[in-house]
């Protein structure tokens, strides 16, 4: 099993289109993962425990962001490790879970968006891989601004993410 975080790998958008309608940004990463692991296993293993310095990043967006009226997260130690529509995990609502694919996103006054934790074959028939899709449509002109300041960290934290969810459990 490859220990990799791949980039630039196909997509799993079609929830993400039916949720938004139409989109303005797309990336996908993935990473493998071993055999028999759900959707379910690899969302949770992506929400829970992220490095101190992911949380940290994130509290300074929310400094940044709250004096525009945007959405600020609850920030705590504990986190429920429910995996089912309706649940809130750090900023995402979960909105839809199924074998295959956790759906979950946020819509804000800047930008709406959806995040895809997908289990698929991998294309070359080799085992199979976890896929993190992220999908955007900007509302107004400040949120492709937005986005845009933000990609970078966006990379960053969705690599680093990844590849702690391509480690077995202990």
């Amino acid at each position: 099993m490859s220990r990799a975080v791949r980039r630039r790998v196909t997509p799993v958008v079609a929830a993400a289109r039916a949720s938004l309608g139409s989109y303005d940004h797309v990336d996908a990463v993935a990473v493998d993962v071993p055999a028999g692991t759900s959707a379910v296993e690899f969302a949770r293993s992506l929400m829970t425990g992220s490095p101190r310095w992911v949380g940290r990043l994130l509290s300074l967006r929310d400094k940044a962001v709250a004096p525009f009226g945007l959405h600020v997260q609850e920030r705590g130690r504990a986190r429920d490790t429910r995996i089912e529509p309706g649940v809130k995990q750090g900023p995402f609502r979960i909105l839809e879970v199924t074998e295959d694919e956790v759906l979950c996103g946020d819509d804000d006054k800047h930008l709406d968006f959806r995040a895809s934790f997908a289990v698929r074959p991998k294309a070359d028939g080799s085992g199979r891989e976890g896929v993190c899709t992220t999908v955007v449509r900007f509302n107004r002109p400040y949120g492709r601004l937005y986005f845009r300041a933000i990609e970078p960290f966006h990379h960053l934290i969705v690599a680093s993410l990844l590849s702690k969810a391509r480690r077995p459990a202990a």
